[in-house]
């Protein structure tokens, strides 16, 4: 069952309550109870690949050698090929 946000306007107290839409609708007739909308927000993630890569090198503020994003393991195969593509459009364009 979906986990819901209320507020009680009175009390100006927030809390959580699991249950059925259904019920939900019939909890929200109470007059000084307000549902809260959230936006839930998680870390992404690509377990170790480009993406989790170039976000950790762009958090990092020492510059190491020219500066220059270089992927590892997984995350390398990924960005060789981002960048051949790239190059392709130059070429082309």
């Amino acid at each position: 069952m979906p986990l819901y946000t209320f507020k009680n306007t009175k009390t100006d107290e927030e809390y959580d309550e699991v249950m059925s839409y259904e019920e939900l609708q019939e909890y929200l007739k109470q007059e000084d109870i307000h549902q809260v909308f959230k936006m839930n927000i998680y870390r992404y993630s690509d377990a170790g690949g480009i993406k989790d890569q170039f976000t950790d090198w762009c958090k990092d503020d020492k510059v190491k050698g020219k500066g220059d994003f270089k992927p590892y393991g997984k995350g390398k195969k990924g960005f060789s090929k981002m960048k051949q593509q790239q190059e392709e459009k130059k070429g082309n364009g």
